[in-house]
């Protein structure tokens, strides 16, 4: 080999060793972490559906010995009575999921009160059985709108017990104002003390409008304190084509004094026509313990002109409920009412009629609930 020739061998060989020690040198070099991929956001969960639902019993005694006048639900004397049974449905509208429903089913005798204004054309064997069906819809982000059988806006009571302070219903809520509506309302939150609800229905607990007659109502309710809540409703319109126009102002005052201690008022005033009815009732609620409270509620009812609540007369209710919480969600209430009128209209078992009717009635509620 000559000496040119070992000469480019060596540069050869020494820029082959060059390369492979810069190969070694990078395949021990720790390779970059990879740069990770943002996690997509994850999507807003969709509002489950809430099934609630109780199972409503009874045993009521009137000391007239005959079934009671002036009540709503508790119209058995001497008996144990299967009051209600609700399983309810419901999914809430969000900004997220924006067409939500409600549906509550009821069996019982206090259906068949609620429904016994129905037409038997209009189905009401199984209307009687659906206390609210609707379906809503969230438009914008305050205004929600709801379609179909919805029960009132107007008085203190609704028709579950166990979200009633007494058990038994005053007269006001049975007599003076509508148990349910048909047709649409809208509901615009204004803010967290102030919404708005305006209401297009076929009347008084109707399914149907008869002779297309339409009542508008419209509801506010205000919470200027974390204390109180005030509710006005007024609703118009005819209950039938031949009928006078029915006017109806409602408003109740909610009034949480202390933790223990809570106050309600619910007044009506209604006229159709010449005839005219108003109600006062006024409730007070003692929660002496967690698991016991003590209720009492007088009203004042004015009949006289006319008759609309049936009676036609003025009379006052007294009622002290004793409500204990047995055990989980069962519920037991003992209650003392006395109703008495200016006229005797108050039936006595040997065929005479007082002005008092005195009762003690023992309900019991068990409520349930839960979601998917």
């Amino acid at each position: 080999m000559t000496r040119a020739h070992r000469t480019g061998f060596v540069r050869a060989l020494s820029l082959s060793l060059l390369v492979l020690a810069a190969a070694s040198a990078q395949a021990q070099a720790p390779a970059p972490a990879p740069t990770p991929e943002p996690s997509p956001s994850p999507a807003a969960e969709a509002p489950k559906i809430q099934v609630t639902g109780f199972v409503d019993v009874y045993y009521g005694y009137n000391f007239n010995k005959v079934d009671p006048l002036l009540r709503t639900f508790d119209v058995q004397h001497d008996s144990f009575s299967f009051s209600l049974a609700e399983v309810a449905f419901s999914k809430a509208v969000t900004t997220e999921s924006r067409v939500g429903f409600r549906t509550d089913l009821d069996v019982g005798n206090s259906a068949d009160i609620v429904a016994s204004f129905e037409p038997e054309a209009n189905g009401k064997e199984i209307y009687k059985h659906i206390q609210q069906a609707y379906v809503s819809v969230l438009a914008g982000s305050s205004l929600q709108l709801d379609a179909g059988k919805f029960v009132t806006p107007i008085g203190a009571e609704v028709i579950e017990a166990g979200d009633n302070w007494n058990y038994t219903r005053s007269v006001l809520f049975g007599y003076a104002i509508p148990f349910y509506h048909t047709g649409v309302r809208g509901t615009f939150t204004v803010s967290p003390k102030l919404s708005v609800a305006g209401y297009l229905v076929n009347g008084w607990n109707d399914g149907i409008a008869i002779g297309g007659e339409k009542s508008f109502a419209l509801s506010v309710t205000a919470k200027p304190t974390d204390k109180a809540t005030w509710i006005g409703n007024y609703m118009v319109g005819k209950q039938e084509p031949d009928l006078d126009t029915r006017n109806l102002f409602d408003t109740t005052l909610t009034v949480t004094a202390t933790p223990k201690l809570s106050f309600m008022a619910n007044f009506d005033y209604g006229k159709e026509g010449e005839v005219k009815w108003w109600n006062i009732a006024a409730y007070a609620k003692l929660q002496a313990k967690s698991w016991w409270a003590l209720v009492g509620r007088y009203e004042y009812l004015d009949d006289t002109q006319g008759g609309f609540m049936t009676f036609g007369t003025t009379a006052q209710t007294i009622t002290i409920t004793s409500d204990h919480t047995i055990a989980g969600s069962l519920k037991a209430r003992l209650e003392y009412r006395t109703d008495f009128a200016a006229e005797p209209i108050f039936e006595k078992n040997d065929g005479s009629t007082t002005k008092n009717q005195t009762t003690l009635t023992v309900g019991l509620v068990y409520n349930f609930g839960g979601s998917f």
